[in-house]
């Protein structure tokens, strides 16, 4: 996992451009839901499950953003691309202040593809590594196998919930460091993107991991 720098024109590691996607997938910001679930592959149950856990997290790191984006993507878009983009253009009702997008945990998952990864803003990536979340990744193989979709979210959550709680020292310094509101303008118009493409969350930088379910 590598931060992007503000003012580089692309990522040094994957050559990822958000100049480019922004010109194909439009630069506006965008809003989503904590889980949104644009694929509809989560029963009732499933929802109201992880709701509960991610409730539970909150209350247990206050300054980290835990979210997730499932939906069928377009050939043309993969799930690094879209991490990356969401992370870049969007908010996630409800977060603006208290959690920024910088601390963001985003799960990606392409029902097409049958593929899922972790898309971190660029403090929480000093807290997860390469290894962190490639096994997280790891422990929820067995629900996606088995299609439980929910209970493979929560898996990878919780796997990442211990990393945090091991660098807890670290998530107390940045807080106490940092913890300054700033004004955020209000989403403009929702882009020109496919349906099953809901948009959103804000941040500067995003780096990600991918593995193939």
């Amino acid at each position: 996992m590598r931060p992007v720098d503000h003012e580089a024109e692309s990522c040094y590691s994957c050559g990822y451009s958000d100049f480019q996607a922004s010109s194909t997938y439009g630069s506006n910001r965008v809003m989503l839901n904590r889980v949104t679930d644009a694929a509809a592959c989560l029963r009732k149950h499933d929802r109201d499950e992880l709701a509960a856990v991610l409730d539970g997290l909150e209350l247990r790191f206050p300054q980290m953003l835990f979210c997730a984006y499932l939906g069928n993507l377009p050939s043309h878009l993969s799930l690094s691309e879209l991490g990356f983009w969401l992370l870049n253009h969007g908010q996630v009702r409800g977060a603006e202040y208290a959690r920024p997008n910088e601390n963001a945990i985003l799960l990606v998952m392409d029902m097409t593809t049958k593929q899922i990864g972790i898309s971190l803003g660029y403090f929480a990536e000093v807290l997860i590594s390469d290894e962190d979340a490639y096994k997280a990744l790891v422990a929820a193989r067995p629900n996606l196998i088995n299609e439980e979709y929910g209970e493979a979210l929560q898996t990878i959550f919780l796997k990442l919930a211990k990393v945090l709680k091991r660098n807890g020292r670290k998530l107390r310094k940045h807080v106490s460091g940092k913890q300054k509101s700033k004004k955020v303008e209000p989403p403009k118009n929702i882009l020109d993107l496919p349906p099953h493409l809901i948009p959103g969350i804000s941040s500067r930088t995003e780096t990600e991991t991918k593995r193939t379910a």
